[in-house]
């Protein structure tokens, strides 16, 4: 399905008398910007080079689909896997080679290289992300890089870059509208004058839902967003800058997906039991950030940062006797006492004893994330001898206050009833995680070789406390990571590098004492081609685990007691192949053809069996595939560009996955091949004008993304608001 959308208002407006001088420093506050999270990176004659596997998008190619599914834009990153659920990305599941992708939890996740997460060490799974509407960049750390940027190092890294203040007056609205009710509004203003600056950006999302429940009722959303930057030139060497946000999020979402006949004849369908699924949060984010040039070659940013998170998602947990929801939608029963408990859930039979009444869960929670950042680069050259010397230390610590309740209700009528009876309360806790990380890279450059030794160490102390139950004493585990890699230039358009690290994963607050960090050594080796027009990068990468492990989440497919838990999986190995390209034709008339293609291939496996608790485990045998980790994933872009008008079509491919680990190829029981073709068109129609018209899923396709948490859960086929 297609949407048209337009924008109409200024697409961008800028000062034309703004001086030199402004746009000068507007360069210099993006390099200062840059500092901390940027890659290692060195210049020979114009071309960028990085020593490992590393991939970035510009507000350009954010702009090119207007996705506001995160999901969405990293199908251009090879290496990357994503499994749907909502639909929108509100709480992606996003994975790099072969770490689980639930709740995008085995990754860094950052915004300015600062941790975005509610609880980074304490309860990574995020559900928390920012709108990439609102991204002016994104960055994806791959191999020896991800040493840099903890805890989370296994997988790698993703760092969302925000817009910086204007060195001169700029604004810019934008409004469109879509299918299903679809509306989004984002406009942003600034200016600089004398040192100082300052911005305001705010975005808002609704969307009316593309589900249908039974017996009728919401299934969209609203999303909002504001930030507000300043900055404050305190010397020629020294700038003092403030970040605050703001952002709320009411959606009408649910846990509970459908049987796989059900989500063949009618993708779009709710059953009548999750009728009272709702997420409703609200976040606030402080930061404060200097940074300074002691020497011409010496430069530290230091940056203090609170966030704080309280979310209460209200959805179907269970039955209270009856079967596990996962297990009965995949089954689909047709007889027995199987059929009752599904009829129940769909509204057409009522509940008649105890078992069958619905427990409808809230999990309210409470996030406190916080923390002090500082690192330091010192560059010196002498001909053709070069050094880069980065250091960087955080301390960061995470509260999370924890109150699980169930509700029982009735299905009376195809309506939820209350029961009258009282609440039961599953979980009332506290757990807390302090960090002192700090991590040391050197870029040793001798003529055409780059020699980049690094480590990082992380010491975490974690407590938990149960109301009800035995506190577990604090825990302090150290962990050193080294990493080592080499670049070598064989002339000015082609590298090849190679490099290895130990990854790492913390264990969480209040996990049983036989639970153990994850830990992997992980290698990678690549070549890469740029001609400026022309780029070539093929990379080969490999991850042998000693200790995978896995963590229990309702999105994961948990209930009960195991919630939050960790389990170890031992020993597993995950190795492949990414590959991307990128070709600029120029045609006369000021035409271009623009074209991109990424590939991967991925092959991942258990090195040793066991039983474990955690779903997608379950009982593994040696040899068994790991679950949501597709063999092949490929995605490409194609456009025509002209000074006034530009047409975009790109596809998204990815192969079959497995809902828990097991033998491929996958079953109807587990997620199929997904192809996805999006277009756009967008006209510049004045210098400050622009219009476009956005086709997202354009074969319709509505392929199960997922079977977690319980039931099969189906890709929109209707297309979202676009800005």
């Amino acid at each position: 399905a297609a949407a048209l959308l337009a924008a109409a208002g200024p697409a961008r407006a800028q000062d034309a008398a703004a001086p030199e001088e402004a746009e000068e420093a507007d360069e210099a506050a993006e390099e200062e910007d840059r500092f901390g999270t940027e890659l290692v990176v060195y210049s020979a004659e114009g071309t960028p080079r990085v020593a490992g596997s590393a991939h970035a998008m510009d507000e350009d190619d954010l702009e090119a689909f207007e996705y506001d599914d995160i999901e969405r834009h990293l199908t251009q990153v090879p290496g990357v896997t994503t499994r749907g659920e909502d639909g929108f990305g509100l709480r992606p599941n996003i994975g790099i080679r072969g770490v689980n992708s639930d709740r995008s939890a085995k990754l860094t996740l950052m915004e300015d290289g600062v941790l975005l997460g509610p609880a980074p060490y304490a309860a990574p799974a995020a559900y928390f992300f920012p709108m990439s509407t609102r991204m002016t960049g994104l960055e994806v750390f791959k191999g020896p890089a991800a040493t840099r940027f903890g805890p989370q190092t296994v997988g790698g890294a993703l760092n969302l870059v925000t817009r910086k203040v204007p060195g001169g007056p700029d604004y810019a609205v934008d409004v469109a509208g879509g299918l299903r009710e679809t509306l989004r509004a984002h406009a942003w203003g600034g200016a600089s004058k004398d040192g100082k600056g300052v911005l305001l950006e705010g975005v808002h999302l609704h969307s009316g839902g593309f589900k249908e429940l039974d017996g009728g009722g919401p299934t969209g959303f609203d999303r909002s967003e504001l930030m507000l930057k300043s900055r404050f030139q305190l010397h020629a060497r020294h700038e003092l800058g403030v970040k605050l946000g703001y952002a709320r999020e009411v959606s009408n979402e649910t846990y509970l997906g459908l049987t796989l006949a059900d989500a063949e004849r009618t993708p779009y369908r709710r059953y009548a039991a999750s009728a009272m699924g709702l997420m409703a949060w609200d976040r606030t984010q402080a930061e404060v950030s200097w940074r300074a040039r002691p020497s011409d070659g010496l430069r530290v940013r230091t940056v203090a940062y609170h966030h704080w998170l309280d979310r209460s998602w209200t959805k179907l947990n269970r039955f209270a006797g009856g079967p596990d929801l996962h297990d009965l939608l995949q089954v689909d029963p047709t007889t027995g006492q199987g059929a009752v408990y599904m009829d129940i859930l769909r509204g057409q039979e009522d509940s008649n004893s105890p078992e069958q009444v619905l427990q409808i869960g809230t999990n309210a929670r409470t996030f406190h994330s916080m923390g002090l950042q500082s690192t330091a680069r010192w560059d010196v050259e002498s001909g053709e001898v070069g050094s880069s010397l980065e250091a960087g230390l955080r301390l960061h610590a995470d509260v999370v206050d924890r109150l699980h309740t169930e509700d029982p209700n009735a299905m009376t009528g195809g309506r939820l009833i209350d029961t009258g009876e009282a609440d039961l309360t599953l979980l009332d806790s506290r757990s807390q995680a302090q960090a002192l990380a700090a991590h040391v890279h050197e870029d040793l450059r001798l003529h055409d070789l780059h020699l980049l030794p690094g480590a990082r160490l992380e010491v975490v102390r974690t407590e938990q406390s149960v109301v009800g139950g035995a506190a577990t004493g604090p825990t302090t585990r150290a962990t050193p990571l080294p990493a080592l890699a080499a670049l070598y230039s064989v002339n000015p358009w082609m590298d090849v590098f190679a490099g290895g690290y130990r990854g790492f994963s913390p264990v969480s607050p209040g996990q049983d004492p036989a639970i153990q960090p994850e830990l992997a050594w992980i290698g990678e080796a690549g070549l890469r081609l740029d001609t400026g027009d022309r780029t070539l990068e093929v990379v080969g990468f490999g991850t042998d685990y000693s200790n995978i492990t896995g963590q229990c989440t309702i999105s994961g497919g948990c209930i009960g007691d195991q919630v939050d838990q960790q389990f170890n999986g031992g020993a597993a190995r995950v190795y492949g192949v990414e590959g991307v390209a990128a070709l600029d034709l120029l045609l006369p008339h000021g035409l271009r053809v623009p074209l991109s293609a990424t590939g991967t291939w991925t092959e991942s496996f258990f090195l040793t069996g066991f039983v474990s608790g955690f779903p997608q485990f379950g009982t593994v045998e040696a040899g068994d595939t790991l679950p949501y980790v597709p063999r092949f994933q490929a995605s490409g872009r194609a456009g025509l560009a002209h000074p006034k008008a530009e047409l975009t079509v790109g596809a998204a491919w990815r192969s079959g996955m497995l809902n828990a680990a097991g033998p491929l190829p996958a079953t109807e029981l587990d997620v199929p091949a997904l192809l996805l073709v999006d277009a756009s068109v967008r006209v510049q129609v004045s210098e400050r004008l622009e219009a476009y018209v956005v086709g997202t899923n354009l074969t319709n396709t509505t392929a199960i993304t997922s079977w977690r948490p319980f039931g099969a859960r189906a890709r929109s086929g209707v297309c979202q608001g676009r800005r």
